[in-house]
């Protein structure tokens, strides 16, 4: 092998002097480098969720508005009572109520007690005509809030005896969902 003149002696070491500035910048600074790139890309989406969640700040009092809103609209559908029994109570006397509204005979009226946690429950027993027996229903049905038959018995044992006799007595058994009152 013959030696290098001092151009090439300069040439080579120019060219270790690149490969260990290269081989610096990239063990070295490079990651230095992407650690700040990394750490201005999570500032920025720090930056995004902390604009969020001043949205989400922002807009509670309109969700808070909203919630009530809507549980003021529910309220409507239940009937609203501190307690069971007194629901029950409640329910059977606005079944009554319907009873007596439609001009019929109410016999007995009853809370009945022990019912299933949320709804009311009574029971009522007139005795109508056929036509009252239907308005009655069409009444029941058109309470707020809802009210839901769970039994109904007629029997016109009177019609037995006397064929003119227009006498059905009925017995049900209503319910109807309730909240307790805050």
């Amino acid at each position: 092998m013959r030696p290098l003149s001092p151009r090439e002696n300069r040439l080579v070491a120019l060219l270790i002097l690149v490969a260990l500035v290269s081989l610096v910048l990239l063990v070295i600074v490079g990651p230095l480098i992407g650690g700040f790139r990394d750490r201005a890309q999570q500032r920025d989406t720090l930056a995004a969720r902390f604009q969020a969640n001043d949205l989400r700040i922002a807009s509670l009092r309109t969700i808070q508005a909203r919630a009530e809103e809507q549980q003021a609209e529910m309220r409507k559908l239940f009937m609203v009572a501190p307690d069971g029994d007194e629901a029950d109570e409640t329910l059977r006397e606005r079944i009554e109520a319907a009873a007596q509204s439609v001009g019929a005979n109410v016999k007995a009226t009853e809370a009945i007690p022990g019912s299933v946690e949320g709804s009311a429950r009574a029971s009522l027993e007139v005795q109508v005509s056929e036509a009252q027996l239907a308005s009655l229903l069409t009444r029941l049905n058109q309470l707020k809030p809802a009210v839901a038959i769970e039994t109904m018995t007629v029997t016109a044992d009177d019609a037995l005896t006397n064929l003119k006799s227009e006498a059905i007595n009925v017995r049900l058994e209503a319910s109807a969902p309730f909240l307790r009152a805050q």
